[in-house]
């Protein structure tokens, strides 16, 4: 399922996400079924990709289509749809429409962030897009914030209130404490992305579960006048004899 994550304040906005792809496979022997999990595991896969210098694209879902990575699908996508002249508003929809063209429709999810050209300047823009779902959500950024998705359990039940519950069934709630997303920086920003990216793999490491979050965490910034990768990981090949 992979994490993606994007963190948006006064400066900039952040997109970060896991490189780990694990693949499932299903075989039939006579009239039994076996579900295979993890049966072969990467942790290459771009998940956050800069479209133009003012559009990043973060993906989580579906690892695969027909087979093939679907990195190269949107990769695709990017080469044949955004131009440096496209707006942000038009890609939403546009990219909708592309996946909603494979059959089967892939449960693949985004989130699309960037700036837009308004009357007063460049606005920023976050919208999230469910294919399968045939679902396009326009965020409020009005404030600062974040959004996230995929395995969105770990860091969920850290940021959320939280109880324990008592031996009479009542509970007894933990003390909480507000992450104070109005005081961030871009480089607090960052900081938090990476971070919710991190805990959620380490956390994973250590529960009986399918660790499918995982590897190499990359990590884009955009800010009005262009985008920075502040992480990316490359194609650094060493080969063995």
């Amino acid at each position: 399922m992979s994490f993606i994550i994007s963190v948006f304040v006064n400066e900039g906005i952040v997109l970060a996400s896991d490189s780990r792809t694990t693949y499932n496979n299903t075989r039939k022997n006579g009239l039994e079924t076996f579900h295979n999990y993890g049966v072969y595991t990467t942790d290459s896969t771009d998940r956050t990709f800069l479209a133009n210098q003012r559009i990043g694209i973060s993906t989580c879902g579906d690892a695969s289509i027909a087979g093939i990575p679907i990195t190269g699908y949107i990769e695709n996508y990017i080469r044949q749809h955004i131009s440096e002249k496209t707006d942000i508003n038009a890609v939403p929809e546009s990219i909708m429409k592309y996946f909603k063209g494979f059959s089967p429709v892939p449960n693949v999810n985004f989130i699309i962030a960037g700036y837009s050209k308004a009357d007063s300047g460049l606005e920023q823009m976050v919208y999230k897009v469910r294919v399968a779902g045939d679902k396009i959500e326009r965020l409020e950024v009005k404030g600062q914030g974040a959004t996230w998705d995929g395995e969105t359990i770990t860091l969920t039940k850290i940021i959320q209130p939280t109880a324990i519950k008592k031996p009479d069934g009542g509970y007894s709630d933990f003390p909480h404490f507000e992450i104070p997303w109005g005081l961030f920086t871009l480089k607090d920003a960052i900081g938090f992305a990476k971070y919710a990216v991190d805990i959620t793999i380490q956390t994973m490491r250590y529960q009986l579960v399918v660790e499918n979050v995982g590897g190499p965490v990359d990590i884009l910034a955009i800010k009005p006048d262009g985008a920075l990768w502040i992480q990316k990981k490359l194609l650094n090949i060493v080969l063995r004899d």
